[in-house]
């Protein structure tokens, strides 16, 4: 997936990387006691995802899975051969339905002959992008990215470097829920699961109070913003609104000391530092979105060389469209912009109160 990459954090920030360097390849780290990290390989730019092994009494927990292709398949092969000690897995636990969490799943279920814990909305989700009515509604992706402000030539580059979900994904053929508040035990832990949304329909985290660790999936990292975007089944969907909530709540509920396991980058303490500033980022770029929108309407695909001054590929205009927009419609909704779409099918944001504001 496509991730804003924010400054670099430097001593001031209160970010601490608890390792200077990643696991090798097909080999773990043991980040904290009865917890394995392993990195595997991305065929996209993120490059690397981390995954977990969580050390129970009867076998090994892992949390989430990798992209499904044969050189993350023959690192997990290492890894079972040299870090799960004769004792088999007995829990798959995907944070969310993105490809390079979930992609192994079914070949990982097959291997162990166990169902895969996710979200109901997680695991619904990545079943309807595997073949699910509208999943390859091709012209309505067209019309979306034309309405909000795209080129024909930007649109159709896009079309061209589309990924099929599918590449990356196999899924089991069962799968036990998992919902916000759950608790598990593992190895005589107590582990909690947190809901968040914004990057997905209902990204789960695992949460150790009493060690004070946090699996975050996605939800917060370091360095980098997870994708926060607006796609084309749901164009005015208020995703940033989610996101920050999310934060909100991790903010209230973490100890300050948190040790935080993300899936990509390396782990560290200083949550509450992090998340202050990865809502200071948000607000900056809704500053920004709001000077432009006094000048006069802006769209999605105008506000972008503002946003995103870099050059971007065609995959990279996919996901920063969806950002752009995820930062609109939360102008809308407190009321800040109005989205109005024109006789001509553009969808223009406008300076004003919007009757959705709250």
């Amino acid at each position: 997936m496509f991730f804003e990459r924010l400054r670099m954090l430097d001593a001031k920030s209160g970010v601490e990387y608890v390792l200077t360097d990643y696991p090798k390849p097909g080999q773990t780290i043991e980040i904290a006691q009865g917890i394995h990290w392993l990195s595997t390989p991305l065929p996209f730019r993120l490059r690397a995802v981390n995954l977990y092994l969580l050390e129970d009494d009867a076998g090994w927990v892992i949390v989430d899975f990798g992209y499904s292709n044969d050189e993350v398949k023959a690192q997990w092969e290492q890894v079972w051969a040299s870090t799960l000690k004769g004792k088999p897995v007995t829990r798959l636990i995907a944070t969310h339905f993105h490809p390079d969490h979930i992609g192994n799943a079914g070949w990982l279920s097959g291997r162990w002959n166990l169902p895969v814990m996710a979200s109901r909305a997680e695991w619904l989700t990545a079943n309807r992008l595997l073949g699910g009515p509208g999943v390859e509604d091709k012209e309505r992706s067209r019309r979306f990215y034309l309405a909000n402000g795209l080129s024909e030539d930007v649109v159709r580059g896009m079309e061209q470097g589309y990924v099929p979900y599918s590449r990356g994904v196999s899924l089991a053929g069962a799968y036990e829920g998992l919902s916000d508040g759950d608790r598990l035990r593992i190895g005589g832990d107590g582990w909690r699961a947190i809901a968040g949304g914004g990057h997905s329909p209902e990204h789960l985290s695992l949460y150790c109070e009493e060690r004070g660790i946090l699996i975050a999936g996605d939800q917060l990292l370091p360095e980098i913003t997870p994708n926060v975007s607006v796609w084309p089944d749901e164009p005015e969907a208020d995703a940033l609104g989610l996101f920050l909530r999310s934060l909100d709540r991790f903010r209230a509920e973490l100890r300050p000391d948190t040790l935080v396991l993300p899936s990509h980058r390396r782990p560290f303490r200083g949550a509450l530092a992090r998340i202050d500033e990865i809502r200071d980022h948000h607000r900056d770029r809704l500053d920004v979105i709001l000077e432009k929108a006094a000048e006069g309407p802006v769209t999605a695909g105008g506000i972008l060389p503002f946003l995103f001054p870099q050059h971007l590929d065609a995959l990279q205009t996919m996901f920063a469209l969806g950002e752009a927009l995820a930062h609109l419609n939360r102008l809308a909704a407190m009321g800040r912009l109005r989205r109005e779409a024109g006789d001509d099918g553009i969808v223009r944001f406008h300076a004003g109160v919007s009757s959705r504001g709250h």
